[in-house]
């Protein structure tokens, strides 16, 4: 059997008890170490597209019909990658190896280190990936959906976009133009929700309010330790209910007003 499947199934099962509501799916580096973009597709139930180079990219959003004046916003940070797209035919692959050899002078050999690198220079290497052009474009106009329809947004992607929410290694390839759109959007977007870095993070935005919260992650818990948590999300505040090493906070939405 292999491995990388059996590790996401385990996962799937033990989610499966949840009938709540959906399971809303992002994913990252670790599965793409182990998945095509179609078996992720299928296992998570991620809506990917074929974009006309030829790419496949997981980006969407969702509204509960419970809920509805709340959306969620997934971004696919894996959008420009060089994991899992064709060496020989991936558009995508090749702007990501552009980015590589571009900023950091340990590629190809050493493609993950970012040693030599100094600050947010050190989140080019080849774990991380950027969001091309189509999907900033369908950001913006999902944006000015949920603005006219009077939702708020919780962004959610697996790359943290906020310098000093995190670690500078894990950072989105091109977190500035991201961070420009959502900025924009400032009295729709409440929250970005983030993972990637382990050791998770917080850092609100000075310029928008917006806050950008790295969950930690629940792996990095040996037994008994449980980590997780529940974000209840009210009209003026986000309350997060941390277990195990999860930190709990409160977040107020003053700047959505």
């Amino acid at each position: 059997s292999n491995p990388g499947h059996d590790a996401i199934d385990d996962v799937l099962k033990a989610l499966s008890c949840y009938h709540h509501g959906p399971i809303l799916h992002t994913y990252g580096n670790h599965e793409l170490y182990n998945l095509s973009r179609e078996e992720i597709s299928t296992r998570l139930k991620i809506p990917f597209v074929k974009e006309p180079c030829g790419d496949l990219v997981g980006y969407y959003s969702f509204t509960s019909p419970e809920c509805q004046n709340l959306r969620f916003v997934v971004l696919d940070s894996y959008d420009i990658s060089i994991m899992q797209r064709c060496p020989d035919k991936s558009t995508k692959r090749k702007k990501a190896q552009t980015i590589l050899a571009k900023n950091n002078p340990n590629y190809p050999s050493l493609e993950n280190s970012p040693e030599g690198l100094d600050g947010k220079e050190k989140r080019f290497v080849a774990f991380n990936g950027a969001i091309d052009e189509a999907q900033k474009v369908w950001l913006y106009e999902t944006l000015e959906s949920a603005k006219e329809c009077g939702q708020k947004v919780i962004i959610l992607s697996h790359q943290p976009i906020m310098p000093e929410s995190s670690g500078d290694v894990c950072l989105i390839w091109n977190y500035p133009e991201v961070l420009a759109i959502l900025r924009q959007y400032k009295c729709t977007v409440a929250a970005a929700f983030a993972g990637h870095a382990h050791k998770g993070g917080y850092k609100r935005d000075e310029e928008s309010g917006i806050h950008f919260r790295v969950f930690e992650a629940v792996l990095e818990s040996k037994d008994p330790i449980k980590t997780y948590a529940f974000v209840d999300f009210h009209h003026d505040r986000l309350v997060v209910r941390g277990y195990g090493n999860c930190k709990s906070a409160t977040y107020d939405l003053d700047h959505l007003s």
